[in-house]
């Protein structure tokens, strides 16, 4: 299985020839699943869905998960922030927030960690909590995967605020169901951690994988434009990162590391 994670696309502050490239690395990677965490647009506007919709299109025609980031809910419409926060997501994307794919070798789950409630932070509810347990649980996928837009670890001091409220029940419950990854994106910073290193007695083979900002203007701390591909097959799974270079005018492999985990079936 061959899986692109895109995160923090923000339609409304892309960069052209950083698209162009992402679109010619997509289709060269050939991927068998697309996923999409979130922050989709940069201020959830119909034209900033209406582009990203035309990403979606451009890209391999593949399965394709998206969940929903804060900035897909309007800002200073309050009107619709409340009434209809989700209409534009929707529209493009369907009805359901939480999307389940799944595969012989493979579950993936999607959690809307977002609250129209709150402009930024994230949460993971009891609710989401216990129904994704029992996804994992009782899935026979040998890989099992979950994508949310909040993260549920930092390696900054500066992003510790940005981990999702109830991260800890969420990944001690997960890991215990199942869960050998979780995928996130909202603070435009990439790595992949084992999740044992802030949630000890976690099991040592469920890890955490960052994505940065794919294709906006927005990105920070010196960190490149990049996305995350992820390789499974009955040896294990490897998770690479690729960066863009503005001096080679596309994408490249920049990291990865090789997870301890036994899956089957590619």
């Amino acid at each position: 299985m061959r899986i692109i994670q895109l995160s923090d696309l923000h339609f409304g502050t892309e960069v052209p020839d950083v698209l162009a490239a992402l679109l010619q690395s997509c289709h060269r990677l050939a991927p068998d699943l697309i996923l999409l965490s979130g922050d989709l647009t940069q201020r959830a506007r119909r034209h900033e869905f209406d582009a990203c919709r035309k990403l979606v299109k451009a890209l391999p025609q593949v399965p394709v998960l998206a969940v929903p980031g804060n900035h897909d809910l309007p800002l200073f419409n309050v009107w619709h922030r409340f009434r209809a926060p989700y209409a534009g997501f929707r529209r493009v994307f369907g009805h359901r927030l939480d999307p389940v794919i799944e595969t012989a070798s493979t579950l993936v789950v999607g959690v809307n960690t977002t609250d129209p409630r709150r402009h930024v932070d994230g949460a993971f509810d009891q609710q989401m909590v216990e129904r994704v347990s029992e996804l994992l649980r009782t899935s026979r996928a040998a890989f099992k995967v979950v994508v949310g837009h909040h993260p549920v670890d930092a390696v900054l001091l500066s992003d510790e605020r940005n981990i999702a409220r109830g991260a800890e029940d969420a990944v001690r419950a997960w890991t215990a169901a199942g869960m050998q990854l979780y995928l996130a994106g909202h603070i435009h910073y990439p790595f992949f951690a084992p999740l044992s290193g802030r949630y000890a007695g976690v099991p040592g083979d469920a890890w955490t994988l960052q994505a940065g900002t794919a294709i906006s203007s927005r990105t920070r701390d010196g960190k490149p434009n990049s996305f995350n591909l992820i390789l499974s097959d009955d040896t294990g799974v490897e998770l690479q990162r690729w960066d863009y270079s503005a001096q080679q005018k596309g994408f490249q492999e920049a990291g990865s590391v090789q997870l301890p985990l036994g899956v089957s079936g590619a």
